[in-house]
Formats: structure tokens, C-alpha cells, sequence
């Protein structure tokens, strides 16, 4: 498997590389650029259409690992059945990535939209559900939990998993959304993400967890990391161009994907604790920024300059600064996780 991880990355890192430029020249082409708003720090007229770029060499690497692996089909045809209640459901993992991949084209339509005329929060969220619903129609979802300190395993009601699923995976759209505001920011924690979420699937392969389920998720997070280092090639500071809402909205959904067919499916509850813990700081951001603008009255989706790196910027920190101080909380934050996960399945 070591090396279908290297070709992951490599190739993932090679197709962004190549495909963002392009993407770029098609947002000049049909006007995506960005806007100005009140989030703005210093407003360039860039496109912010990278997230299109990345989406394409995301699932272009998906279709060439699956071409040339013979052990990646393998992989993709197991299968696993779920019991609801009565009701007795068949998981496919390569079903799964078909649900991610028909999500993802969702995604990107409505980023697209976004990025181009723009979509008041409320429209923004509905569509985020429709997403996160056809992903978990087609297995992405999380089952349930393990009882601390025993080894009972408790299944989630079916319409329960539904819905812890949905806001799951629309809470880090949200959370890279939100982080996506000074140059390199968000594509830089999503690659930190994505080396801590690969570690975690390896250790918990190794402990022998669903094995076939973590090594869908360590693949997926190699590929992303790939994609992410591609993209910081162009949007590190000073960015030359945007990901736009197209690519903050898919990577954050790709991040909530990965640590659903992953992590997650350990049914530890400490496990829901590692993926927020390594994307710590735009979760506390959120979280403050929802706390903020119900005190002021105003609605959840309102833009202002109260995030995390506004206040640092306006203290007179710089944005490479600010972005470097992101990386090293989050890397100390993954390491402080995988430290934890790999003393705990020893």
C-alpha cells in the first residue's frame, strides 16, 4: 500500500499543480472574481475559482488509482450490512465514493453560484443539507458510538444517524468556510489536516478497526493532501489567486467525509473529539463568531471582522504571521492527537 500512498500524493500534487492555472484563466473568462466585503482584509480583484481545480484533480487521482491498483478495486468492492432496527441495509465502500463524488459535484454547482451572483446564508445552508444528505444516502455515515470504559457498541436510531451525520459534515463546510480568510490559510490546515488524518488511519488499520474502512480513509486523505500542498503553490501569501466558497465549502466537506468513513467508524466517542480537535482553531472560531452575532442580534450568517485572524491582523500582526501561527497550533494540536490515538490502540 506504500506505494499507492506515494502515488496518491505525488499525482494529487502534479493534477493541481496543472489544473488550477487553468481554472484560473476560466474564472477571468466568466467573471468569478472576488468581491469586496466587510471580511475583506485588503481586497485584490483575483478569481476565486480554485476549488473547481482542486475538485478535478481530487477525483481524476481517484479514477487512476482505481485504473491501475488492482488491490484499489478490491478494496472498493467490499462490503459490509448495516442493521436498522429491522431493517437490514448493504454498505459498498465504492458505493461510498460515489456518494462523495456526486456530493462533490453539488458542491461545487453551488459554490460556483456562490462565488458568481452569491447566495444569502440561509439558501447557502439548505443547500449544504441537500449535500451532506446524498453523501449519507450513500453510506457515508456515522453509525453510532462505544459505551466508555466497555466494549458495547450502541447503534444510533436511523433517523438519529441522519442527522448527526448532516450536521457533521455541514459543520466543517462551514469551519473551512469561516477559516478561509487570509492567503493560504484554510488550504494550509486542510493539509495539516490531512497528514494528521492519514497518521490516525494508519494506526487505527494497524489495531485492526475495520481495517478496509481506514484505508479508504488514509487513500482519501493522501489524495487530499496532495491536492492541498498543489493549491498553497498559488494562494500561499501574497495569493495569486482564491479558492472562493467553490473550494472552502468542497474541502471542508471532503475533510468531514474522510473523518466519517474513518475515524469515526471506531465508535469510540473520543474519536468525535480528534477531528474537531485538529481543525481546533476555526472550531473555536465558529463557535465565538455564532456566540457573537446572536448577542449582537444579527443573524449567524452576518460577515464582520471579529475573526480569530482579523483580531491578530489588527493588533498589527502581518498575514504570513498570522498564517504560520495557524500552522503551528495545528500541528501541535495533530500531534498532541495522534500521539493519543496511537498510545490508545497500542
Amino acid at each position: 500500500m506504500v506505494s499507492i500512498y506515494f502515488f496518491s500524493v505525488i499525482v494529487s500534487f502534479i493534477f493541481t499543480t496543472l489544473f488550477v492555472p487553468a481554472t484560473n484563466w476560466f474564472g477571468k473568462k466568466f467573471g468569478i472574481y472576488d468581491k469586496p466585503s466587510k471580511r475583506k482584509i485588503n481586497f485584490r480583484k483575483l478569481t476565486r475559482w480554485g476549488g473547481f481545480g482542486m475538485f478535478l484533480s481530487f477525483f481524476l487521482t481517484l479514477f487512476l488509482l482505481i485504473k491501475i491498483f488492482p488491490q484499489i478495486r478490491e478494496l472498493f468492492s467490499y462490503r459490509y450490512i448495516l442493521q436498522w432496527d429491522e431493517v437490514k441495509e448493504t454498505i459498498i465502500l465504492s458505493k461510498q465514493l460515489l456518494g462523495i463524488f456526486f456530493a462533490s459535484i453539488l458542491v461545487i454547482i453551488v459554490g460556483t453560484i456562490d462565488d458568481k451572483k452569491g447566495l444569502n446564508p440561509i439558501t447557502k445552508f439548505l443547500f449544504q443539507v441537500i449535500v451532506a444528505y446524498c453523501a449519507m444516502d450513500f453510506g457515508v455515515r456515522i453509525l453510532g458510538f462505544n459505551i466508555p470504559f466497555k466494549s458495547e457498541f450502541v447503534s444510533l436510531p436511523r433517523i438519529v444517524s441522519q442527522i448527526v451525520t448532516i450536521l457533521w459534515l455541514c459543520s466543517f463546510m462551514n469551519m473551512v468556510n469561516l477559516a478561509d480568510g487570509v492567503d493560504g490559510l484554510a488550504a494550509g490546515i486542510i493539509l495539516i489536516s490531512g497528514i494528521t488524518f492519514f497518521a490516525i488511519s494508519l494506526l487505527q488499520r494497524q489495531s485492526g478497526v475495520i481495517s478496509q474502512q481506514m484505508t479508504l480513509s488514509a487513500i482519501l486523505s493522501c489524495i487530499l493532501i496532495g491536492v492541498a500542498g498543489g493549491f498553497l503553490v498559488y494562494n500561499f501569501f501574497p495569493a495569486k489567486l482564491y479558492m472562493g466558497d467553490t473550494g472552502a465549502l468542497w474541502l471542508g466537506f471532503i475533510i468531514g467525509c474522510i473523518t466519517t468513513v474513518g475515524v469515526l467508524k471506531t465508535g469510540a466517542v473520543i474519536s468525535f473529539v480528534v477531528p474537531i480537535f485538529v481543525v481546533g482553531i476555526p472550531f473555536v472560531d465558529v463557535i465565538v463568531s455564532i456566540i457573537r452575532r446572536i448577542k449582537k442580534g444579527v443573524g449567524i450568517g452576518t460577515a464582520d471582522k471579529e475573526h480569530i485572524h482579523h483580531l491578530l491582523l489588527s493588533s498589527g500582526w502581518t498575514q504570513r504571521e498570522v498564517v504560520l501561527f495557524f500552522y503551528v497550533v495545528t500541528l501541535l494540536l495533530s500531534v498532541v492527537m495522534i500521539t493519543f490515538v496511537a498510545i490508545k490502540v497500542r
